[in-house]
């Protein structure tokens, strides 16, 4: 009986002593309730989808307007897409790389394999796979290129 008694002893003397650290009473409630809305804050902070949603269309609309030059073809829409990411990045106040890379590489793949559905038609994914990887650099170092413009210019030296 000595043994349960001193059990509970020191479990009550490790939640005084969490009690202590928190700052306040600690339950399995309130500790799960405060976990779940910090991963909860966590997690919207990390990819925002309205972002994503907005940047997709923009540089979609970019990369196929920019594509309609003849002569340069869809080299120009890379080259629009990424003036159009480096514009976000900078007018954005937090970074965004991530968001901007996704909605580069979703829009240049879908975008690259409408232009060229003959060939979709023959190769397949690896057309859309270029238009992928093309967009996602485009978008992403227009982004940070962007977001680093922006830096230098707000931050005092």
């Amino acid at each position: 009986m000595t043994q349960r008694t001193r059990t509970r002893e020191t479990d009550t003397d490790v939640s005084d002593l969490l009690n202590d650290i928190d700052g306040g009473e600690r339950t399995e409630e309130t500790s799960t309730e405060s976990y779940t809305s910090r991963a909860k804050k966590r997690a919207g902070n990390l990819f925002s989808v309205r972002y994503f949603g907005v940047a997709t269309l923009l540089l979609g609309v970019a990369m196929f307007f920019g594509g309609v030059i003849p002569i340069l073809g869809s080299v120009a829409g890379l080259v629009a897409m990424f003036a159009v990411s480096f514009v976000l990045g900078a007018v954005t106040s937090d970074s965004k790389i991530a968001e901007t890379a996704v909605a580069g590489g979703v829009a240049g793949g879908v975008v690259f394999a409408l232009k060229n559905i003959v060939a979709l038609s023959v190769a397949g994914f690896p057309i859309f796979a270029i238009g992928l990887v093309a967009g996602l650099v485009a978008g992403g170092l227009g982004a940070y290129f962007g977001g680093d413009l922006r830096d230098g210019l707000t931050k005092d030296l």
